[in-house]
């Protein structure tokens, strides 16, 4: 096999993994469910929002750490002792029971500092845009604005089936019906903070599924 089927095989082989990816809820239903649905080994009951009061309260990315490696002297494994299950589809699996017992957490518990300690560059025809435009342009400005205001001056923009990845973040960037997702590894919590604002500020107000990790999370992988 010559190197460009070889490159053609690989492709097709990593849409193919993508397209079986589980939604939380299928995740959650086929596996979490064995301990969160009645509380074995004092996993938090779903839907219980006593139980996931004081685990939202700690913020999104400390509930993705206990879920992606485990919580010691807990029945909680690594990814809840699936192995096979990708990071996107462990995360995914915290989004829907966090949201079904009533929390949508932050990034941490602290709201953010008022000042941060580099400014945004202001885009005032991107923050202006009005929020009537489509899920693809809103697409294409996010992108645009997360490429001026983070990226290397450099970085460029690929766009594939509406989906843009921003060069050198790591963030890859969509809109569907309405609702802005980002989605990738990035070097620091700070920079997924600075990406929501900027995605929520260039779409127009649009809400923002921010499911960005710091790359420091998987240091223990």
């Amino acid at each position: 096999m010559n190197p460009p089927a070889i490159l053609v095989a690989i492709g097709a082989l990593l849409v193919s993994a993508g397209a079986l990816a589980d939604t939380g809820e299928e995740v959650y239903q086929n596996r979490c469910s064995l301990c969160h649905a009645g509380g074995a080994g004092g996993a938090p009951k779903f839907r219980n929002r006593d139980d996931w009061a004081p685990r939202a309260a700690r913020g999104k990315l400390a509930l993705y750490d206990v879920a992606l490696h485990g919580k010691p002297d807990t029945a909680m494994r690594a990814r809840g002792g699936f192995r096979d299950l990708s990071n996107d589809e462990v995360m995914a699996a915290v989004d829907y029971m966090v949201a079904q017992a009533g929390f949508s957490p932050g990034l941490r518990p602290e709201p953010a500092p008022a000042a941060p300690a580099v400014p945004l560059v202001a885009q005032p025809s991107l923050a202006a845009a009005p929020a009537e435009f489509d899920d693809k342009t809103a697409t294409a400005r996010i992108a645009e604005a997360l490429l001026v205001q983070l990226a290397p001056p450099d970085a460029k923009i690929e766009m594939q089936e509406g989906v843009a990845s921003v060069g050198d973040l790591g963030i890859r960037v969509g809109t569907r019906e309405g609702v802005v997702w980002l989605r990738g590894t990035v070097k620091s919590a700070e920079l997924i903070e600075r990406a929501e604002a900027i995605a929520r500020s260039a779409g127009g107000g649009r809400t923002v599924e921010n499911r960005l990790i710091s790359a420091q999370i998987f240091e223990r992988d």
